[in-house]
């Protein structure tokens, strides 16, 4: 059986999650605003949850509607048959989240209205009661509005699968694993190839350099939280059967060659840590070093740049623009044919820093990292 479904993801990278999906189960994916619309089969479903690199949730699509005002909204979660979905001794809770400021309504109402439709379409149908459980459900609905398009929601993954097994060091201006990912795929780094992240912190984008090497499925890694393994309609023995087949693809021999290193010897004490937690200690050289002394010792001229460096007062930088000047003069003088991908707060003042050392800028493409606009730069040597 094949579902309707929706996966969620960043804002701003939905060409790049479409394609993943694309690549892991074989269906087109249609790009929409932090989510992408595809249909998936039961396998399907358990492959993106554990293999994707890029999504954050993947949800069976329920309903999709017009709303307008709460009763709109009630209508289009009444009128599904919730039974194929939820056992009668199954307790669920609704998440609702609400992007149109024009709606007479709250996220908290638009829930509260939802799972009051839930239960009535579930007695009408099986005469039983459902329970509801908002702290640790069962079974997780998800009911969403932008504009005036209501989408209603089964989520099958429960912890976002951007909160990766690996970290137990949290670096305070820590880079989603979900941004790096992509960020990996756009610049077009191949893992033959030479990488290096110069400012690594604790060592984000080298582990998931190093995971996609390696072949490592990260979603089966954390199999025992997601929340597949509550629903009904999913058979438990293929989620384990298929995360056995991801993880036989796996290479764990193969050793690339990535870098990481940082001027802070607590961070990259704190990136071994995560890439011990990893799996991938071995496939990752993590060294301290200062960015702007890249030609003092970095022994491998790197292919590949791709980077977070700091955006400003709030990592101790004072004057970014000198700094960002001087960071683009040593990579262009340390590793004079690479490229460069990068993510900032600045693009403008990045930008400029990349043309003064020689640097041509390809793109730049906005991103919503949490309530942040950020931008990711590529560019090549001029």
């Amino acid at each position: 059986m094949r579902f309707e479904c929706f996966a969620t993801t960043i804002m701003g990278l939905e060409d790049v999650a479409a394609r993943e999906c694309r690549e892991i189960i074989g269906v087109e994916a249609m790009p929409d605003i932090g989510k992408i619309f595809f249909k998936a089969s039961e396998d399907d479903i358990i492959r993106l949850n554990l293999a994707s690199r890029t999504i954050h949730r993947v949800f069976v699509l329920l309903s999709r509607s017009k709303a307008e005002v709460l009763d709109d909204v009630y209508r289009a979660a009444r009128s599904v048959d919730y039974t194929e979905f939820i056992g009668a001794d199954q307790a669920f809770a609704v998440k609702g989240e609400r992007h149109s400021k024009d709606k007479p309504f709250t996220s908290m109402d638009m829930a509260a209205v939802v799972g009051r439709a839930v239960i009535e379409s579930f007695r009408e149908r099986t005469g039983v009661r459902l329970k509801v459980n908002l702290d640790n459900p069962d079974v997780q609905l998800y009911c969403l509005i932008r504009d005036s398009e209501l989408l209603i929601g089964l989520d099958t993954t429960g912890k976002s699968l951007h909160r990766r097994y690996y970290r137990v060091y949290h670096h305070r201006a820590a880079l989603q694993p979900s941004i790096a990912a992509s960020m990996l795929m756009l610049s077009g780094w191949r893992r033959e190839e030479a990488l290096l992240d110069p400012m690594c912190g604790g060592g984000t984008i080298p582990i998931e350099a190093a995971l996609m090497a390696l072949k490592i499925p990260p979603g089966a890694r954390r199999l025992s939280n997601l929340a597949l393994n509550k629903l009904k309609f999913i058979d438990g023995e293929r989620i384990r059967e298929i995360a056995d087949e991801l993880e036989a693809e796996a290479d764990l021999e193969f050793r690339p060659r990535i870098i990481g290193s940082d001027a802070s010897l607590k961070s990259i004490r704190g990136a071994i840590a995560n890439a011990e937690a990893a799996g991938v200690l071995n496939a990752i050289k993590l060294v301290v070093g200062d960015v702007l002394k890249l030609g003092e010792w970095l022994d491998e001229r790197p292919s590949h740049i791709i980077m977070n460096p700091p955006y400003g007062i709030r990592m101790g930088v004072r004057r970014i623009e000198e700094f960002y000047q001087k960071v683009c003069a040593s990579i262009r003088s340390a590793a004079p044919d690479a490229r460069v991908t990068a993510i900032v707060s600045k693009p403008m003042i990045f930008g400029r820093a990349l043309e003064s050392a020689g640097y041509v800028i390809e793109s730049r493409r906005q991103i919503m990292y949490g309530r942040l606009n950020a931008f990711i730069v590529m560019a090549t040597p001029g």
